[in-house]
Protein backbone atom coordinates (compact mmCIF):
# COMPACT_ATOMS: atom_id res chain seq x y z
CA UNK A 1 0.00 0.00 0.00
CA UNK A 2 2.83 2.43 0.77
CA UNK A 3 4.14 1.87 -2.91
CA UNK A 4 0.89 2.48 -4.54
CA UNK A 5 0.48 5.87 -2.14
CA UNK A 6 4.16 6.77 -3.25
CA UNK A 7 3.90 5.96 -7.21
CA UNK A 8 0.31 8.44 -7.07
CA UNK A 9 2.19 11.24 -4.95
CA UNK A 10 5.49 11.08 -7.88
CA UNK A 11 2.78 10.81 -10.31
CA UNK A 12 0.84 13.69 -9.34
CA UNK A 13 3.98 15.76 -8.74
CA UNK A 14 5.12 15.24 -12.06
CA UNK A 15 2.07 16.52 -13.62
CA UNK A 16 1.64 19.24 -11.36
CA UNK A 17 4.97 20.40 -12.08
CA UNK A 18 4.64 20.53 -15.70
CA UNK A 19 1.28 21.71 -15.61
CA UNK A 20 1.87 24.88 -17.25
CA UNK A 21 3.30 23.23 -20.21
CA UNK A 22 -0.02 21.40 -21.28
CA UNK A 23 -1.56 22.92 -24.78
CA UNK A 24 -4.67 20.32 -24.60
CA UNK A 25 -6.13 17.60 -23.00
CA UNK A 26 -7.78 14.33 -24.35
CA UNK A 27 -9.82 11.51 -24.05
CA UNK A 28 -9.38 7.91 -24.63
CA UNK A 29 -10.88 4.63 -24.75
CA UNK A 30 -9.55 1.16 -26.10
CA UNK A 31 -8.55 -2.29 -24.67
CA UNK A 32 -5.29 -3.72 -22.79
CA UNK A 33 -4.26 -7.46 -23.73
CA UNK A 34 -2.95 -9.99 -20.37
CA UNK A 35 -5.21 -8.33 -18.41
CA UNK A 36 -7.71 -8.29 -20.86
CA UNK A 37 -9.39 -5.42 -20.30
CA UNK A 38 -11.45 -1.96 -21.38
CA UNK A 39 -9.76 0.89 -20.57
CA UNK A 40 -10.64 4.34 -20.46
CA UNK A 41 -8.69 7.27 -19.92
CA UNK A 42 -7.49 11.21 -19.80
CA UNK A 43 -4.29 12.06 -21.48
CA UNK A 44 -2.65 15.88 -21.53
CA UNK A 45 0.00 16.95 -24.58
CA UNK A 46 2.53 19.15 -23.69
CA UNK A 47 3.70 21.79 -25.54
CA UNK A 48 6.27 21.29 -28.36
CA UNK A 49 9.67 20.14 -25.65
CA UNK A 50 12.16 21.76 -28.99
CA UNK A 51 12.06 24.12 -32.05
CA UNK A 52 11.27 21.74 -34.55
CA UNK A 53 7.84 20.94 -33.18
CA UNK A 54 8.03 17.20 -32.87
CA UNK A 55 8.47 15.95 -29.30
CA UNK A 56 5.87 16.30 -27.04
CA UNK A 57 5.48 14.57 -22.97
CA UNK A 58 1.81 13.12 -22.81
CA UNK A 59 1.01 12.33 -19.20
CA UNK A 60 -1.84 9.84 -18.44
CA UNK A 61 -4.31 8.71 -16.21
CA UNK A 62 -6.01 5.21 -17.13
CA UNK A 63 -8.79 2.54 -15.62
CA UNK A 64 -9.01 -0.64 -16.93
CA UNK A 65 -12.49 -3.15 -16.29
CA UNK A 66 -12.12 -6.62 -17.26
CA UNK A 67 -10.05 -9.63 -15.83
CA UNK A 68 -9.08 -7.46 -13.36
CA UNK A 69 -9.28 -3.85 -11.96
CA UNK A 70 -6.35 -1.85 -12.55
CA UNK A 71 -5.60 2.23 -12.81
CA UNK A 72 -2.21 3.31 -14.59
CA UNK A 73 -0.24 6.41 -14.68
CA UNK A 74 1.42 7.04 -17.72
CA UNK A 75 4.04 9.56 -18.74
CA UNK A 76 4.81 9.38 -22.25
CA UNK A 77 7.29 11.07 -24.91
CA UNK A 78 5.66 11.22 -28.35
CA UNK A 79 8.49 11.86 -31.57
CA UNK A 80 5.68 13.16 -34.50
CA UNK A 81 7.21 12.42 -38.24
CA UNK A 82 6.70 15.76 -40.56
CA UNK A 83 4.14 14.96 -42.99
CA UNK A 84 2.60 17.12 -46.01
CA UNK A 85 -0.72 15.41 -45.29
CA UNK A 86 -3.39 15.25 -42.27
CA UNK A 87 -1.68 11.92 -41.12
CA UNK A 88 1.11 12.47 -38.35
CA UNK A 89 2.59 9.37 -37.52
CA UNK A 90 4.21 8.99 -34.04
CA UNK A 91 6.54 6.74 -32.09
CA UNK A 92 8.19 6.97 -28.55
CA UNK A 93 8.82 5.40 -25.40
CA UNK A 94 6.87 5.49 -22.02
CA UNK A 95 6.52 4.77 -18.32
CA UNK A 96 3.65 3.20 -16.21
CA UNK A 97 3.03 2.70 -12.90
CA UNK A 98 0.38 0.16 -12.64
CA UNK A 99 -2.38 -0.41 -9.60
CA UNK A 100 -4.05 -4.10 -10.30
CA UNK A 101 -7.18 -5.50 -8.05
CA UNK A 102 -7.80 -8.90 -7.99
CA UNK A 103 -9.73 -11.57 -6.05
CA UNK A 104 -6.92 -12.69 -3.38
CA UNK A 105 -5.41 -8.73 -3.27
CA UNK A 106 -4.02 -5.80 -4.97
CA UNK A 107 -0.74 -4.93 -6.30
CA UNK A 108 1.46 -2.25 -7.47
CA UNK A 109 3.93 -2.46 -10.61
CA UNK A 110 6.20 -0.56 -12.41
CA UNK A 111 7.22 -0.87 -16.37
CA UNK A 112 7.01 0.94 -19.71
CA UNK A 113 6.56 0.64 -23.10
CA UNK A 114 7.02 1.63 -26.57
CA UNK A 115 4.31 3.00 -28.86
CA UNK A 116 3.32 4.00 -32.12
CA UNK A 117 0.63 5.69 -33.83
CA UNK A 118 -1.47 8.11 -35.98
CA UNK A 119 -2.84 11.49 -35.57
CA UNK A 120 -5.53 12.41 -37.93
CA UNK A 121 -5.99 16.99 -37.91
CA UNK A 122 -4.30 16.97 -34.33
CA UNK A 123 -7.85 15.46 -32.56
CA UNK A 124 -7.97 12.22 -33.20
CA UNK A 125 -5.86 9.80 -32.65
CA UNK A 126 -4.75 6.30 -33.10
CA UNK A 127 -2.27 3.94 -30.38
CA UNK A 128 -1.04 1.08 -30.17
CA UNK A 129 1.82 0.31 -26.90
CA UNK A 130 3.90 -2.66 -25.80
CA UNK A 131 4.60 -3.08 -22.20
CA UNK A 132 7.38 -3.82 -20.88
CA UNK A 133 7.90 -5.57 -17.50
CA UNK A 134 5.19 -5.94 -14.69
CA UNK A 135 2.19 -3.73 -16.80
CA UNK A 136 -0.37 -5.09 -19.35
CA UNK A 137 1.50 -6.81 -22.51
CA UNK A 138 -0.13 -4.85 -25.19
CA UNK A 139 -3.00 -1.84 -25.63
CA UNK A 140 -4.85 -0.39 -28.10
CA UNK A 141 -6.51 2.98 -28.03
CA UNK A 142 -8.76 5.57 -30.15
CA UNK A 143 -9.34 9.04 -28.76
CA UNK A 144 -9.30 12.31 -29.34
CA UNK A 145 -7.74 15.78 -28.58
CA UNK A 146 -9.01 19.06 -27.04
CA UNK A 147 -7.38 22.25 -27.55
Amino acid sequence: MKRLQAGVAALILVIAATTPAFAGWGLHAGMSIDPDDFLIGVRFKSNPLEESGSFFIVPSVEAGFGDITMINGNVDGHYYFKTSSDLAPYAGLGLTLAWYDFDGGSDTEFGGSVLGGISLTEKYFFEAKLGLGDVPDAKLVVGWNMP
